[in-house]
């Protein structure tokens, strides 16, 4: 035999001499090695899986070898070992480790004697001129929205008819109010000045809205247009509204500097935006003091602080759409800006005393994983005595958002211990010791908040509450009370309580976690190495049940498993892990010709959809698609007795469509509950339980969709 390492081209050996080898060996009855090829149901050859038998018309076939320490090719995303069959190297790209886990520059793929290649980006476009396309990384998905030039939300009525009959002007659309007397169809219903039609009010400087007192009022930007420049404002300033509301602030000189709050919320949300901006001198950007927006927020406050009683303060208040809106207007006593800002001078509070928080124009100058926070901080301090448990309670007083807490390292203020969002459950450490301590509270609106610290008697750390000390999972699916969990592992759900499971692989393989979560909640699954941190992260994945964190090839070692909630629920991890596996490339399995056989073990497979042909509906896809639905190709697993599957399609690259049918002939007839679309980043996923019999397992594409596609396997006990 041949020793040493052997490249595609290392020997020239004829193709006589190959095909005896070949058949000397195929002949060697009981002692043969098993058959590397996963055969077709029809018992063709395996053409459609993607491996020819013939070694001179296969490109994965190498040199001769007797070993898989022969077959090395030197290219490190193919999967190389020696095909005891032929007794010559196999090389087998796998797609899977070129990637580099990002959707909108296209797939990775692994090219033959050369390695890793960039594929065509994802352009998303779809030649339709009347919709805007983009990729968005976030949602690893396309993006297409009617086209709308001017930004006012309502779509071209070239397009999509009696809507925006003029998309360059952004206060002419179907939406729009008619404005009196200025020559234009401004509601976009054929008429021009029609009664009803509305007139602008407090559009300008000259016509502002007059307060002299604290109270609610009502103003709005019906029929209004954007007059003036503020250094904030909302997501699409062209298409804006702006009023003019002129304060007076009451009282003589006498009575001392005043404050002066306002608090603006329009009365139609949904997708309005709202900015408010305080002057000195109406009209006048120099002489601006304050702005407030929140992105995505229809609600926004500002504050003028030591304003003389007399002075007239100017509020421009802008919306994205138009609509009335509350106006808040508060005046009291004259207080400086909180000082308690960034790490230099947190206020200190008792412990066990509630106090409040006004989160109106702090800036932001700490670094936090909870990047839900839409407003600056403030920082405040509490002192131990003694080592003690800590429970930080925040609630809302008024305002639509949330608190966001953060717990500072000690001495690096700078650096965060823990971060919780939200009123439910508080931010928890445990055993913090005795000293002074320092925290921040943030929002994701401009909130005010209530927020007591309270201590109780230390306990001790949890085996699992520690990457360090993470114990063996008890089994390969288990539940995981997270409820006296702390924010305390570097996981991809920032603030979400966590535990750590030990994941100690004694060779390659690949590894799938399985988080599942309680209904209408957050959670999230992760895969790192043994330190748990940020750069330790090898998969996470966070969302609604279920979420899964898929790694094929990851390297012998110490790992660890990692599953978070947001609320501190109980939940539930599967943690599937089998030897590293070549991928089987499904390259034929159009419709029920010689469909690929699915090992009764499982197995990773990988296709595209993109030519092959329409043949079966599905349950689950859109209504109104034609008769065999969108592109598809089809798989066969035999089970002999009852099995729980997995079925993830994690890293396919469309909107997937998995259903699972059962019968002895293809297509047999569609399993109950076993049809599942993967909109965005979560593709088809099926965890089902299966009774002996024949099942098809048909690869598709929701509402017509198509293209690369992975299935990954696992076939385990009930």
């Amino acid at each position: 035999m041949l020793r040493g390492k052997r490249g595609p081209a290392a020997l020239a050996v004829s193709t006589v001499a190959l095909l005896m080898v070949a058949v000397s060996h195929a002949g060697c009855g009981a002692d043969s090695p098993p058959e590397l090829f996963v055969r077709p149901a029809d018992g063709g050859d395996a053409a459609d899986v993607g491996a020819e038998a013939d070694p001179e018309v296969d490109p994965t076939l190498g040199g001769p070898c007797n070993e898989d320490a022969q077959c090395d090719d030197g290219i490190p995303c193919t999967f190389d070992r020696c095909d005891m069959t032929l007794l010559r190297c196999r090389n087998t790209p796998d797609d899977t480790k070129c990637s580099d886990d990002r959707y909108c520059n296209g797939q990775e793929k692994c090219v033959l004697r050369i390695g890793c290649a960039q594929g065509p980006v994802v352009t998303c476009q779809d030649d339709n001129p009347c919709t805007s396309d983009r990729c968005v990384e976030a949602t690893r998905s396309c993006e297409r929205k009617p086209r709308d030039l001017d930004g006012d939300g309502d779509p071209d009525d070239h397009c999509f008819p009696n809507r925006d009959c003029d998309d360059l002007d952004p206060n002419v659309s179907s939406t729009h109010s008619e404005v009196c007397a200025n020559g234009k169809d401004d509601d976009c219903d054929g008429l021009v000045d029609e009664q009803p039609c509305a007139t602008p009010a407090n559009d300008v400087c000259a016509t502002a809205f007059p307060v002299s007192a604290p109270g609610t009022y009502v103003i709005t930007t019906l029929a209004a247009r954007k007059d003036y420049a503020t250094t904030c404002s909302v997501r699409t300033p062209s298409a804006a509204k702006d009023v003019v509301v002129a304060v007076t602030v009451p009282g003589a000189p006498a009575d001392g500097a005043k404050d002066v709050e306002l608090w603006a919320t329009a009365q139609v949300a949904g997708a309005n935006e709202l900015a408010i901006a305080l002057q000195t001198t109406c009209g006048q950007a120099a002489s601006e003091i304050a702005c407030a927006a929140i992105e995505g927020s229809a609600a926004a406050r500002a504050i003028a602080r030591g304003v003389t009683p007399g002075t007239i303060v100017y509020a421009i208040v802008t919306t994205l759409t138009e609509s009335p809106v509350d106006l808040k207007v508060d005046v009291r006593a004259a207080t400086p800006k909180p000082a308690n800002e960034g790490c230099g001078a947190p206020e200190p509070v008792l412990v066990d005393v509630p106090f409040t928080v006004s989160l109106i124009d702090p800036a932001k100058d700490l670094a936090s994983t909870c990047d839900r926070a839409k407003t600056g901080e403030l920082t405040y301090a509490f002192t131990l005595d003694a080592p003690r448990d800590v429970k930080i309670f925040a609630s809302t007083l008024s305002g639509s958002g949330l608190p966001v807490v953060t717990l500072r390292e000690p001495g690096s203020c700078n650096d965060e211990m823990r971060c919780r969002v939200g009123q439910t459950p508080p931010l928890f450490a445990r055993s913090l010791p005795a000293g002074t301590h320092v925290f921040s509270v943030a929002g994701t609106r401009q909130i005010d908040a209530n927020i007591l610290v309270k201590t109780y008697p230390p306990t001790p750390t949890p085996p699992n509450q520690s990457c360090a000390t993470a114990p063996t999972p008890p089994a390969t699916t288990f539940l995981v009370d997270l409820s006296t969990q702390e924010d305390a592992l570097n996981d991809c759900l920032p603030g979400g309580l966590a535990a750590a499971y030990d994941l100690d692989l004694t060779t390659a393989s690949d590894v799938l976690l399985i988080g599942r979560f309680p209904l209408n909640e957050n959670g999230a699954v992760s895969l790192s190495g043994p330190l748990c941190t940020a750069g330790d992260t090898l998969r996470c994945s966070m969302g609604a049940s279920p979420q899964r964190a898929s790694r094929r090839n990851v390297p012998a070692g110490s790992h660890r498993a990692i599953i978070a909630d947001e609320l501190g629920q109980n939940g539930q991890l599967s943690v599937l892990v089998r030897p590293h596996l070549p991928p089987t490339n499904v390259t034929g399995s159009d419709g029920c010709v010689s469909p690929v056989v699915i090992p009764a073990t499982g197995g990773f497979f990988t296709g595209d959809t993109t030519s092959m042909t329409a043949d079966f509906n599905a349950g689950c896809d859109a209504p109104g698609q034609p008769i065999g639905g969108a592109r598809d190709q089809m798989l066969r697993l035999d089970l002999a007795q009852q099995r729980r599957v997995v079925f993830d399609m994690s890293g396919s690259f469309y909107t997937t469509l998995l259903d699972i049918r059962t019968g002895p002939t293809c297509p047999g007839i569609e399993v109950p509950d076993a049809c599942h679309v993967g909109f965005g980043p979560n593709k088809s996923f099926l965890d089902v339980t299966l009774p002996a019999g024949t099942y098809w397992v048909q690869i598709d594409g929701f509402s017509g969709d198509r293209g690369a596609w992975n299935l990954d396997v696992r076939v385990l006990p009930p």
